[in-house]
């Protein structure tokens, strides 16, 4: 039997995704002028944000609550194009954005499944953090 051991200080990795979500919005909402051209594909910069956050959940969620990381973050990609919409700063609701952005949660959480889900406990076991006893 497998028995994963549990984060130390997963609050503090959900605080981080967390602050990486705010990031996504808050660039996802300036109004493009005032955006750095980073000279990607649009859709690319969609998917790779979204890839980051499904995979640093992927890091805190257990597998069998992935299916819940994914529709929240669908929801927030969804939640953000529609804000998108209605700004009136130069910014517009793109249903590709949304398909996008689900390509790349589908590919986080498709790398966690595939075995790099304890990315975060390997990070914690090099900074020499002493994990708790699995029971």
């Amino acid at each position: 039997m497998n028995i994963v051991q549990p984060l130390r200080y997963r609050s503090w990795w959900i605080a981080g995704g967390v602050a990486m979500a705010l990031m996504v919005i808050t660039l996802s909402l300036l109004p493009a002028a005032d955006l750095p051209s980073v000279q990607l594909w649009d859709k690319f910069e969609h998917a790779l944000a979204y890839f980051a956050l499904a995979a640093w959940f992927g890091g805190v969620a257990r597998p069998q609550r992935y299916l819940r990381v994914a529709l929240a973050l669908v929801a927030l990609g969804i939640a953000v194009e529609l804000a998108q919409g209605v700004m009136g700063v130069g910014r517009t609701s793109d249903l590709h954005d949304v398909y996008a952005n689900a390509v790349g949660i589908a590919l986080g959480l498709l790398v966690a499944l595939l075995g790099v889900s304890g990315w975060m406990r390997g990070v914690e076991r090099l900074c020499g953090v002493a994990l708790p006893a699995a029971d």
